[in-house]
């Protein structure tokens, strides 16, 4: 599993973690350079979801991505974002 507090996502493509306890992978991860909130979270915490991006605080900046597959289910962020409420301030686990 990926610790956002220690591992780079600079050079990763997937990122696997676990969201309500199901597994979760990030996937195309892109480095996200648009609006967030001004709220503080620690790394691996959902900062957005903002145009259904789903937009993570890492200690290299923001990272988001277009893609999951939550629970052996590909879907896309938006659909991601739909299917689960009130995403924003929710920290994944390292």
């Amino acid at each position: 599993m990926f610790d956002f507090n220690k591992d780079s996502v600079l050079n990763v493509n997937t990122i696997k973690t676990t969201f309500n306890g199901k597994p979760l992978t990030l996937v195309d991860i892109y480095m996200y350079n648009g609006p967030v909130t001004m709220q503080y979270l620690p790394y691996g915490g959902i900062q957005s979801v903002f145009h259904y991006h789903l937009i993570i605080n890492t200690k290299e900046g923001f990272i988001a991505c277009d893609k999951v597959i939550y629970d052996g289910q590909e879907l896309t962020s938006k659909e991601f974002i739909l299917q689960n409420e009130n995403l924003v301030n929710q920290v994944l686990p390292n």
